[in-house]
């Protein structure tokens, strides 16, 4: 995998790169990774988080260096290593927040990619598949195994893909495709990956090289 890959993508309105901005709760014990902490306690949660957070982190940097910024529900403590702006998530559920992080990007005049931080696999090919998409889409989506996404971009607001959606459920990405084609709304859908939510998908990350 390649973290580094350069993004030079140019999108119509703005003549910029969207601005990739980094979704994440801050590490806090009993905060990050509940249903991983059932099963492995909440200290081995923890650090996993910390752990695909930093990398995240350091993934962003490396191949949008000014065009990405953190988001995070909670205060950063000494062990985020961010060199990005940080910016605190406002309130509201899930679709409200990433709306909120849609519409201060697109106030700035920039396409945005809002992008969890529990995804071991994301690389920069990756981004730079989401930031190509959006040159020709009006949003990008990068799906994962449990039936959400890890992944989504938008050149503009789109409230009706975000809001009243019932998260953490196995249908989120095939409803957003369904609003979408309601609506008339291009979506480019990336190759399905997969993120760490339970034992089983931390023994899955741990038994690859990509840390």
């Amino acid at each position: 995998m390649r973290w580094c890959a350069a993004i030079t993508i140019m999108t119509p309105e703005s003549c910029a790169p969207p601005i990739v901005a980094v979704f994440a709760r801050a590490p806090v014990v009993g905060r990050v990774k509940t249903r991983l902490a059932r099963a492995v306690g909440d200290d081995v949660a923890l650090a996993a988080h910390r752990e695909l957070l930093q990398r995240t982190l350091t993934l962003v940097v490396c191949a949008c260096g000014a065009d990405a910024e953190i988001w995070l529900d909670g205060n950063a403590d000494d062990s985020v290593d961010v060199g990005l702006q940080i910016y605190a998530q406002p309130p509201g559920d899930l679709g409200q927040r990433m709306l909120a992080v849609v519409e201060s990007i697109q106030q700035r005049g920039r396409a945005a990619i809002v992008v969890g931080s529990d995804c071991p696999i994301l690389d920069g090919d990756y981004l730079q598949a989401a930031c190509a998409a959006l040159r020709d889409v009006d949003v990008v989506i990068g799906p994962v195994e449990d039936g959400g996404y890890i992944l989504i971009g938008m050149r503009r607001p789109i409230p009706e893909l975000l809001l009243d959606m019932r998260w953490s459920t196995a249908t989120v990405t095939q409803e957003t495709l369904q609003r979408a084609k309601r609506m008339g709304v291009s979506v480019a859908l990336l190759p399905r990956l997969w993120d760490v939510d339970s034992a089983d998908d931390l023994r899955r990350w741990r038994a690859l090289d990509v840390r």
